[in-house]
């Protein structure tokens, strides 16, 4: 295959994150992280290097990728930080838990006839950070999940964060094996991409990556 630009080295998050509310119980998403796997294997097979930060499913991962499991928000943000700097590209595919509770009880809580009320607080805002901390060059890519003012809310996200490219899509894509997505960068306009598999979204992903990359 001929290629305008060098392998790059992506790194791509994927699935949901648990937060953990005591030993057994926690609060997570939907998320089935089939959407972050087709980016990474997608990649793969497009000659890239791949390093995959991968939540809690039972998906199998491309064999040529790296893999780090994470569970919590926290883990997550922790993989980013110490593999951020040697990207190319990160691809926060992940549905990263917005709040976690406040308090985790170190043993299981016990069932009783009254009301369970748990305090959250926000998690890290990982590509929030990763867009103060990117370098030149580098590019920031990210999803917005939305059900009203689709483009609207993910162009405030692109704007906000400093990403790169922005990809959205409405919650109807949780766990489906075909969506249609919305992708933006800064330099262009927005593109439609019709209903379809992830693993042809995610081939049109990273494309768009590779063409994002030239154009810096």
């Amino acid at each position: 295959m001929k290629r305008s630009i060098k392998p790059l080295h992506i790194l791509i998050t994927a699935g949901g994150t648990r937060e953990y509310i005591d030993p057994v119980r926690f609060i997570s998403n939907a998320s089935s992280g089939r959407m972050g796997y087709a980016l990474a294997r997608a990649a793969v097979r497009a000659g890239h290097k791949v390093t995959l930060i991968a939540a809690p499913t039972a998906l199998k991962p491309p064999k040529r990728a790296t893999v780090i499991q994470v569970v919590t928000s926290g883990d997550m943000f922790s993989a980013v930080k110490c593999e951020f700097e040697r990207c190319d590209c990160l691809l926060m595919a992940a549905a990263v838990s917005d709040y976690k509770p406040a308090r985790i009880s170190r043993t299981k809580i016990k069932k009783e006839q009254t009301v369970l009320s748990l305090d959250l607080k926000p998690t890290t805002d990982i590509l929030k950070w990763a867009g103060k901390h990117k370098r030149s060059g580098q590019i920031l890519v990210g999803f917005a999940l939305e059900d009203t003012g689709v483009k609207k809310n993910a162009e405030k996200k692109l704007a906000s964060k400093n990403l790169d490219m922005i990809i959205a899509n409405e919650p109807s894509a949780i766990g489906a094996g075909k969506s249609s997505i919305h992708i933006k960068s800064r330099t262009a306009d927005w593109q439609t991409l019709p209903i379809c598999s992830k693993t042809a979204s995610a081939r049109e992903i990273i494309r768009q990556i590779e063409l994002c990359r030239i154009g810096l």
